[in-house]
């Protein structure tokens, strides 16, 4: 295969570890350019209507665009105008679905975490489903950052934007909190999703509203939401795997049934079951469901 754009992932640094989930690229360029960073994912793109949909997601992030587009013609062109950094809270629902041409990014993927308002420089409840651009979030320390990424090598890219998180980590307080969201995020993730909103406040140790509470200050929705999506993204396991009994797949995933699996796939994917399974896709949470299953 002859690669015209590579997406990586690259593991934080020891610092940020507890709050962001990796630092990506996508880009032209087979070399990888960064020692520093443990590369945790690669796939070369030879044609962009591999990339799936823009599916829906219970995490924030944060993505710069570097001056440079790639078409679905595998060519790239210099749009210095298009450099720009935008924040984005957690999403309800799938987003682009349509292939188009995409930009040649860094982003960060942030975990669930009690810092993650003071990383992003918003509350995250004021940020779902919305996406603002970076001098908004950021003020004066995000403006003019994409442009100065863009003339910086992906090392020296990744470098700067950890630079600025650790410090923000170091001068911003995070609220605190008697109940432990991150944990209970990371439990329902284990599980695929199953664990009920009475179950997970049970383990909290608080009640159902006090948790849903919690879990739409420190994740921007709500702790039923969040079990949804988990369900969502484990199913995408399924990608490419042409025959797949859907009834008994839903029964394993815990749907009611076929047709509830749909509706949620529908909503959070742009995708039935049929179409995810029945052709070859690329999206990090479809690596990620396939490496955990």
């Amino acid at each position: 295969m002859h690669a015209t754009a590579w997406y990586r992932e690259f593991a934080p640094c020891e610092a940020l570890r507890p709050h962001v989930r990796t630092l990506f690229t996508f880009g032209p360029g087979r070399e990888v350019t960064s020692l520093r960073h443990r590369l945790q994912r690669e796939f070369g793109f030879s044609d962009l209507t591999a990339c799936s949909p823009q599916f829906a997601d219970g995490q924030a992030s944060m993505l710069f665009e570097l001056g440079r587009t790639c078409t679905l013609d595998g060519h790239w062109q210099s749009e210095v105008s298009a450099c720009g950094g935008t924040v984005t809270g957690p999403k309800t629902a799938v987003g682009r679905i349509a292939a188009g041409d995409l930009p040649q990014m860094l982003g960060i993927l942030f975990r669930p975490s009690a810092s993650a308002a003071s990383l992003l420089g918003v509350p995250l409840r004021a940020l779902t489903d919305r996406t603002i651009g970076i001098d908004e979030a950021w003020g004066r320390e995000g403006n003019g950052l994409a442009t100065e990424l863009a003339d910086l090598d992906d090392a020296g890219r990744i470098d700067r934007i950890e630079a600025l998180l650790v410090n923000r980590l170091a001068t911003r307080r995070a609220r605190t909190s008697t109940v432990n969201v991150e944990g209970l995020a990371a439990w329902v993730l284990q599980q695929r999703g199953r664990p009920a909103v009475e179950a997970m406040a049970r383990a909290g140790g608080v009640s159902r509203q006090h948790l849903t509470r919690e879990f739409h200050d420190r994740l921007g929705i709500t702790p039923k939401t969040y079990c949804r999506l988990a369900r969502f993204q484990s199913g995408l396991a399924y990608a490419g795997c042409r025959h797949v009994d859907w009834a008994q797949a839903a029964a394993e995933m815990g749907y009611a049934d076929q047709s509830h699996m749909i509706a949620e796939f529908r909503q959070f994917g742009g995708l039935t079951p049929h179409e995810l399974a029945s052709q070859d896709w690329f999206h990090p949470f479809i690596a990620r469901a396939m490496d955990g299953r």
